[in-house]
């Protein structure tokens, strides 16, 4: 967790659940919350939900969504969408920052994640950039596996559909189901009951 529970509790966080598919944020409307998940996950999309659509980041348990708009004028450019149902707490922005202006060191966690975040984004566009499918694939998997903080050698269940994963590598879905099949041949990745662990 980014902002402890219990001090988002105090300065009047609720929690709001969304069912899957169910937007958290919409493109073109106004920042009024601070958001962090408490359970589930969600995707980063611009464009159209399913058509056009771009995945820019997977959002798990502990995550904040949408932060950095709170720090500027600005109306959201993003879509924050339910993969599964997904329960976070809602700080208005008026409380949010009351809570940055008494507990300063949260303000210096929010800074310290986004850069993590736009350095990891920023390695991950250069390799993406000159990369095969098979190596985009397998960035996108260590991705999501790190993101998730499942560095085990047991299998890890990607959270994600193959078109899920052709959106987050910028390839063609049946790109991504022909690779994923190749790789399993390779031992690479695992498919069980349609889903693929890594």
């Amino acid at each position: 967790m980014i902002i402890n529970e219990k001090l988002l509790q105090t300065y009047g966080a609720q929690m709001l659940t969304f069912k899957k598919d169910e937007y958290l944020i919409a493109s073109g409307s106004s920042p009024k919350n601070y958001y962090q998940v408490v359970s589930g996950n969600l995707k980063i999309t611009s464009g159209n939900s399913g058509h056009n659509e771009f995945i820019h980041q997977l959002i798990s348990i502990g995550d904040p969504v949408g932060e950095t708009f709170l720090f500027a004028d600005n109306l959201y450019t993003i879509n924050a969408v339910a993969l599964n149902s997904v329960t976070v707490y809602a700080l208005s922005r008026s409380n949010f920052d009351k809570l940055l202006a008494k507990h300063p060191e949260m303000r210096v966690r929010l800074y310290e994640y986004a850069v993590q975040c736009i350095n990891y984004e920023r390695q991950l566009m250069n390799k993406m950039a000159y990369s095969g499918p098979r190596e985009k694939i397998i960035i996108i998997l260590d991705y999501l596996k790190r993101t998730q903080k499942q560095y085990q050698s047991l299998p890890y269940e990607v959270p994600c559909t193959r078109k899920q994963l052709a959106s987050l590598a910028g390839l063609r879905t049946e790109t991504v189901v022909r690779t994923i099949k190749l790789m399993e041949k390779e031992n690479s990745v695992k498919i069980v009951e349609g889903k693929v662990y890594y």
